[in-house]
């Protein structure tokens, strides 16, 4: 997932900084983003994970970094998610636990 630079996304990192991410699922090419709070994060991706894959890290989000190819999620432990995107926008959207719209790109 080399390429374009990855710059902190000032948008979505002090909406999610501080959330837990519990779980990562899928359906088909969109990776859902469970955080422990109820929220989800959906990101379109170009395709979905190979058959058997292991399981996606979690964590404390400390920050996001976005480029037109890739988002990055950098957690409190020093760890790191790094999702491909589908496309260089519309790929990202957060739903707080009842539904409502807290960010879309």
């Amino acid at each position: 997932m080399s390429g374009a630079r990855m710059q902190r996304n000032q948008k979505l990192t002090p909406i999610i900084a501080g959330r837990e991410i519990a779980q990562v699922g899928w359906d088909g090419a969109t990776a859902l983003i469970h955080f422990a709070d109820g929220s989800v994060l959906r990101v379109r991706t170009p395709a979905p994970p190979a058959s058997g894959a292991p399981p996606l890290e979690t964590g404390i989000v400390r920050a996001v970094r976005q480029s037109s190819a890739a988002i990055a999620f950098d957690f409190t432990d020093g760890a790191t998610l790094q999702l491909p995107l589908a496309e260089a926008t519309s790929s990202v959207m957060l739903r707080d636990a009842k539904g409502a719209m807290e960010y879309a790109d």
